[in-house]
């Protein structure tokens, strides 16, 4: 179950990344269509990617990521203000277990990243084991990982993904 955040002034809103891909691939609108696109591209294809686990850094593909991919431990090292965080479009946070759901993600603090677009938690853990992942337990998890309003523009996604 993917889900999508949109940060905006006063709360941030909860959607599911499928659903919301499958409404932007249907839009009439070109440029709507072709944000889901970019996005569907971003969460699944191959891109140079810098990598923090336990905050250290290395990297894949070359030295100008468009991804940045980190576990829940290594998110202040995203507050740092690095050269090669300018380009970055999606940050995709590995969250392994409920512990990691006392994590969180200052958005005032990311002002590095100059082109990110998104924000992706991939949870490789039951969430709400006693809800069967239901939408809105998901939700009520997850949203207090995150604070300060964003810029409006801000996606902010997780998925479910538990493995076999």
């Amino acid at each position: 179950m993917l889900l999508l955040l949109t940060a905006g002034l006063q709360a941030q809103t909860l959607r599911q990344l499928d659903r919301q891909i499958a409404t932007m691939l249907a839009s009439p609108n070109t440029a709507i269509v072709n944000e889901g696109q970019h996005l569907q591209s971003l969460v699944a294809d191959l891109y140079p990617t810098l990598y923090i686990i336990k905050g250290e850094l290395s990297y894949n593909g070359g030295n100008y990521p468009v991804r940045v991919e980190c576990d829940a431990a290594s998110i202040t090292s995203l507050y740092q203000p690095l050269p090669s965080y300018s380009g970055v479009e999606i940050i995709i946070i590995k969250m392994n277990s409920p512990a990691e759901l006392g994590a969180r993600v200052d958005l005032t603090r990311l002002t590095a990243f100059s082109q990110l677009k998104y924000i992706y938690f991939l949870c490789t853990f039951d969430v709400c084991p006693e809800f069967n992942q239901s939408r809105t337990c998901v939700e009520e998890r997850l949203s207090p990982m995150l604070s300060g309003p964003g810029d409006g523009a801000l996606m902010l996604l997780y998925k479910v993904s538990i493995p076999s």
